[in-house]
């Protein structure tokens, strides 16, 4: 690799770690100025990003799956190695939502319900996720990662579709809301995780990659 191509590589870098920030610093500025709620007070602003933290979570293990489906469909082995990273930022962002539920607990439930059932599903999934992670510095099985990648991303929906809602509410409060605001903040700290996710995979795939990102 000459240096110009270093260098470029380098820029680019730093241009997704500059991107990576200033979408998470949207996403925690957007939640620090939403507004109150009445019975929750400022607690609700930590609710409004985890509910979008839920989503973005969600909708990772749903790319891994899609890539895993991919690689079992064509063979093709880009797809696994782009799970790769897709699976890091996932783990990552799973742990983080798991940390963002026990705050929201503390805050909304005055305590922290380790049985609390939506909360043992995440924290299952989030060790489920580990363990696939964990098999794949044992063997070099693609496929095997793959499937299970895909029964990963098939099962949690099911399992979410399931769980009953003992603590949480039935609904969804932000959608029902009849604040504007309320839906169009939680809105944005939604799209800039989303964006925080999508450049934290371009950058695990830049930073793990031997050359350039196929």
């Amino acid at each position: 690799m000459t240096n110009t191509a270093v260098a470029n590589r380098r820029g680019a870098t730093l241009v997704l770690g500059i991107g990576l920030c200033v979408c998470v610093a949207c996403a925690v500025l957007l939640a620090w100025l939403a507004p109150a709620e009445r019975q929750l007070g400022d607690a609700a602003k930590l609710i409004y990003f985890h509910a979008a933290l839920v989503f973005v979570s969600m909708a990772l293990v749903s790319v891994v799956g899609l890539l895993g489906l991919l690689h079992l469909a064509t063979g093709r082995r880009v797809f696994f190695e782009w799970s790769q990273p897709a699976k890091a930022v996932t783990l990552i962002f799973w742990f983080v939502y798991i940390t963002s539920s026990v705050l929201a607990m503390k805050l909304a439930w005055g305590g922290i319900i380790w049985t609390e059932p939506r909360f043992l599903l995440a924290a299952s999934i989030l060790v489920t996720l580990v363990a696939i992670a964990l098999l794949e510095t044992v063997f070099e099985q693609p496929k095997i990662i793959s499937f299970l990648n895909v029964v990963m991303g098939v099962v949690v929906w099911i399992l979410v579709a399931r769980v009953p809602a003992v603590m949480h509410p039935t609904t969804n409060p932000i959608s029902n809301s009849s604040s504007s605001l309320i839906k169009y903040d939680t809105l944005g700290i939604f799209i800039s995780l989303a964006a925080a996710a999508i450049i934290s995979v371009l950058l695990v795939r830049r930073l793990t990659s031997k050359g350039e990102p196929k």
